[in-house]
């Protein structure tokens, strides 16, 4: 059996002078499957990008994310064109807009269901139609799809000056307008008047991104998934792959887990600290990762209960895969490093 391990998060862009803290972390199972696995650098720059491009997915101008996700909310995508419309709270600081995301407002679901029907009252001559399908993710399907229309991840978007990365091709200036008639509209919205006389952030913005069709004809790559992260799961839902909430363990894990064939594994518990420099708690998950994920899975190499371990790391626009089989673990020849080793590298 071959698990296919993602892990976003795990070699986050921290600061030189916050490593520091993390150089007293014991990760024995961790570090030595990444110095006797097999290290390739992936064309790849994100999770999302790789899980598109192994399910097969074609790329127009922006990978599909949006009808994945709804799918896996239980939309029904079908051959409408949809962008995922993140609620946001932009902030001005002084010549830049940052972005904060739906992770730092609490919404609520009331609120999102407020907010999505004023937009869709405004823009339902645009061909424009809000969904809330979850409190802090919002769907947006158009009438009218866009012949070309370039966009970034919300992820990449998160903390930083948001002026370079906004929407951009032939489609870009339209959705310039929509962006400021949308800020306008939400800025004096009840629901913001409320949030701020609470001391919360207002919802001023949305973030639209991963626009597309859900493609047909997908076939399916692993005998079974395990993940919590909804295009993980929409991706199994549209190639009928059997799909499982991620178990606590690798115990439990292995416990379910039958056959010798290919499965995929997300654990995605450090993507949230890393993309928002939470060194603490990143430093905490990680460590119960080793205790529950790691040396278990180590020793179930080791054992011969699963024959190959490929463990995949997303961060900062840069992808690698280290992959060990039982044999690679007595090359000890290959030393040992510790983990802020492998940050930065390409």
């Amino acid at each position: 059996m071959h698990c296919h391990l993602l892990i976003p998060g795990l070699f986050p862009p921290f600061r030189p002078e916050t490593r520091n803290t993390l150089r007293d972390l014991s990760l024995p199972a961790l570090v030595t499957l990444l110095a006797r696995g097999s290290q390739k650098t992936l064309p790849d720059g994100s999770m999302d990008e790789w899980l598109c491009r192994t399910f097969g997915v074609e790329k127009r101008h922006d990978w599909p994310v949006a009808a994945f996700t709804l799918l896996a909310n239980g939309g029904n995508p079908g051959s409408d064109f949809w962008l995922l419309a993140e609620p946001v709270h932009l902030q001005l600081q002084r010549d830049r807009l940052v972005l904060a995301d739906s992770g730092n407002l609490d919404i609520t679901q009331e609120e999102a269901n407020s907010l999505t029907a004023a937009l869709n009252e405004h823009f339902a001559d645009e061909g424009l139609s809000f969904f809330p399908t979850r409190a802090g993710h919002w769907h947006l399907r158009l009438a009218h799809p866009p012949a070309h229309l370039k966009t970034h991840s919300l992820e990449t978007a998160v903390g930083r000056n948001i002026r370079n990365i906004l929407p951009s091709g032939p489609d870009g200036k339209r959705w310039h307008s929509i962006l400021n008639e949308t800020q306008m509209l939400l800025h004096r919205h009840p629901v913001n008047e409320a949030r701020e006389e609470r001391g919360l952030l207002p919802v001023n913005s949305i973030w639209p991104w991963g626009g597309g069709v859900l493609p047909s004809n997908l076939t399916p790559h692993f005998v079974h998934i395990w993940a919590d992260s909804a295009l993980t799961r929409g991706l199994a839902a549209a190639t009928d792959t059997p799909c499982a909430n991620v178990p606590e363990t690798a115990v439990e894990w292995l416990h379910a887990t039958q056959g010798r064939s290919h499965h995929l594994v997300v654990l995605d518990a450090l993507r949230t600290p890393a993309l928002y420099g939470d060194v603490h708690l990143w430093r905490e998950t990680l460590l119960h990762l080793e205790k529950d994920w790691f040396w278990p899975l180590r020793q179930a190499l080791s054992r011969d209960k699963i024959s190959r371990l490929t463990l995949y790391a997303f961060d900062s626009g840069q992808a690698r895969s280290f992959s060990v089989s039982r044999t690679d673990l007595w090359k000890i020849w290959l030393r040992k490093k510790p983990l802020e080793a492998y940050f930065g590298e390409a």
